[in-house]
């Protein structure tokens, strides 16, 4: 006898599936970074490594998302969306698991690996969004960068309890993030085993396609994505460092990544509540890179009030990852352009952050102080504030866009 599919079943199951497997991608973008950081003084005094080698761990997956965030739409177009992201996330769960088996070079092997799986899962990201669900880019947005933030303020939190009470020590501590990589493996595994028994759609008109590497405006988008991410590994990677050597406990900075987590996921939720009220994101960005600008220099002038500053520059470093992954989706005409756009800015964009970690370590080891770097990160802050009220602006990559002159 032969089963009929009820339509509205499948068609209600399918955007709940594509939701869970787009939080559950969104859980492992940065929880396998942010675990590291407060686990630095532990893995130096395991390893050796001196401050600007170490600094390169939390370096290496931002390498990566500039190295092959660039080629990830171009596959993605060949294998799918579905097919990308379960091999990202089986990837990524292959590289946690290596670095944390003995040795510096499987650490760093893995590592890599893992930035490379989590570049494409950066870029797939909001032109899946952009495709399941086009009339609710904000709040879909909003959404996955919450949880993303949950998941990385967690991972930091735990990071150091984990390895003082696991057998492991820091290396079990890094492979937990695992309980959240392989099932979302899993989802996307029954994801593209779905998608690819399902007939070929028919294909929609599409627009002439738009260089994006020649449009004013995908180059503001990408300038902010590179500006937020450099001022956020800086803190993600240094910030325990940074309170330790005040006279913090290991402990103590581990929670205070976490405070810096918890306000971010503050301006994640506030940030997509208001975007979506707003016409343009051009007052919105600037206001929120203006946060970030306050929170850095009040750490620098004023570091007895540090608390104060994590909250604050920690509720604009949050607005500001929801902004960069709006722009990518509010600025393109349609899902494919989206995933070229996102391809460029996260490219350009990491590569831009992947210096901030190792400057900062390499200016802290010539001036034996953190104010020189928290000096750079206000600078940046303000740069941020140019580019955002440009990127604000309601236009899309290829149409009535501005000229770079505005």
């Amino acid at each position: 006898m032969k089963t009929e599919t009820n339509p509205s079943l499948s068609h209600a199951v399918t955007p709940a599936v594509a939701l869970l497997g787009i939080l559950l991608v969104a859980a492992t973008l940065r929880a396998p970074l942010t675990g590291v950081g407060p686990l630095l003084g532990h893995i130096r005094a395991s390893t050796g490594l001196d401050a600007g080698s170490a600094g390169l761990l939390n370096t290496l997956p931002l390498l990566a998302f500039g190295t092959f965030s660039v080629l990830a739409p171009a596959i993605g177009r060949r294998l799918g969306l579905e097919r990308m992201l379960f091999l990202a996330m089986a990837v990524l769960s292959a590289g946690i698991a290596l670095r944390s088996v003995p040795g510096v070079a499987p650490l760093f092997l893995g590592t890599l690996i893992g930035g490379i799986a989590i570049a494409v899962g950066n870029v797939m990201l909001p032109a899946l969004v952009k495709r399941e669900f086009p009339q609710r880019i904000g709040p879909l947005t909003g959404l996955y960068s919450v949880v993303m933030t949950l998941a990385s303020g967690t991972a930091a939190g735990v990071a150091v309890p984990l390895a003082e009470a696991l057998p492991g020590g820091w290396r079990a501590s890094l492979a937990c993030v695992l309980v959240v990589t392989v099932p979302a493996a899993l989802v996307w595994l029954g994801r593209s085993r779905h998608a690819a028994a399902l007939p070929a759609a028919p294909q929609s008109p599409q627009a002439s396609p738009v260089n994006v590497w020649r449009s004013w405006l995908a180059w503001q988008v990408t300038l902010f994505t590179g500006i937020q991410a450099f001022n956020f590994y800086i803190l993600v990677a240094w910030l325990p460092s940074m309170l330790h050597d005040t006279g913090m406990s290991a402990n103590q900075a581990g929670w205070m990544v976490s405070l810096l987590q918890l306000a971010a996921l503050l301006g994640n939720i506030a940030t997509s509540w208001v975007a979506g009220r707003m016409r343009d994101q051009k007052s919105l960005g600037l206001a929120i890179s203006l946060l970030c600008v306050a929170g850095f220099a009040g750490m620098a002038v004023f570091p007895a009030w540090t608390i104060v500053w994590i909250c604050v520059g920690g509720a604009g470093l949050g607005g500001s990852l929801v902004l960069s992954l709006a722009y990518i989706s509010l600025r393109s005409a349609s899902a494919q352009q989206a995933a070229s756009l996102s391809g460029m800015a996260q490219s350009l964009g990491y590569l831009i952050g992947a210096a901030g970690p190792v400057v900062c370590g390499v200016l802290r080891d010539w001036t034996a102080s953190w104010l020189p770097a928290l000096c750079l990160m206000v600078a940046m802050a303000a740069a941020q504030a140019w580019v955002a009220y440009g990127a604000g602006r309601p236009h899309t990559v290829g149409g009535s866009e501005p000229r770079a002159s505005a």
